[in-house]
């Protein structure tokens, strides 16, 4: 049993007249003849009965309950197909921080792959906080970010991927090049160049600094990460990194 036979018999129902069905879908009049005729042979039972008399086409018992059930399997078929054709385009969107997107996303870049994600992905790049807000928003579907303590909220399904440590960076230049370790608490007098809000660090920031009970000095605050290195390098400042930024 084909989709087209059932097509034919639906229209067939509705028209009563094989001439004008077989108009309908632009075919011979011996098409949908023996479209019926495969539908009655693998039913086992006649469909239609024609009225010699009154040159009617009418349905029978049969007819009639298939002719319900045709209905029904074709109406599911269009469905189906909607709905095909709207999984084919939907489109994921994907937060990706800059730090995090490039130490993880090419990891995941494979697999996203191989289960045909790839093209689905509509990408929105934010710090890890904005995209937090995002999520919560339903502005974004999914992402990858960082955050300092659980997400713990009914609507977010979170998966912990890795956890990392903070760090303090300074340049060649600076005296505290040479210590492997220092307490937070002894950096009061330090200028910092830190990222702007959006991003993790300015968070874990805080709290380090909450924790320590001080006001850290900022000297910069910027977006680019690239700048912010630059600046400590120069010895401008000394910034707070996560272990993976410093590994880009």
């Amino acid at each position: 049993m084909n989709f087209r036979d059932l097509e034919y018999f639906v229209q067939l129902t509705e028209d009563r007249n094989y001439t004008k069905t077989a108009q309908h879908f632009a075919v011979s009049q011996p098409t949908i003849t023996y479209a019926v005729k495969r539908l009655e042979a693998e039913l086992g039972v006649p469909l239609f009965i024609r009225d010699q008399s009154h040159h009617q086409l009418d349905l029978t018992l049969a007819g009639q309950e298939f002719g319900e059930h045709a209905k029904a399997i074709l109406q599911e078929l269009v469905t189906a197909k909607a709905d095909i054709v709207t999984l084919t385009q939907q489109k994921i969107r994907f937060g990706l921080p800059p730090i995090i997107g490039t130490y993880y996303f090419p990891q995941l870049a494979k697999r996203l792959i191989q289960q045909n994600l790839m093209s689905h992905l509509q990408t929105f790049e934010a710090g890890s906080a904005t995209l937090q807000q995002q999520l919560q928003s339903g502005e974004i579907d999914v992402a990858l970010l960082g955050t300092v303590d659980p997400i713990e909220m009914a609507q977010i399904k979170t998966i912990t991927l890795a956890k990392t440590d903070f760090k303090i960076i300074v340049s060649p230049k600076h005296d505290l090049q040479q210590q492997t370790a220092i307490k937070f608490a002894e950096l009061k007098k330090e200028p910092f160049i830190t990222l702007k809000e959006g991003f993790v660090h300015p968070a874990a920031f805080r709290k380090l600094a909450a924790i320590n009970h001080f006001e850290p000095q900022i000297a910069y605050t910027t977006p680019d990460i690239n700048v912010l290195k630059g600046m400590v390098h120069e010895n401008v400042g000394i910034s707070f990194f996560n272990r993976i930024s410093l590994e880009r």
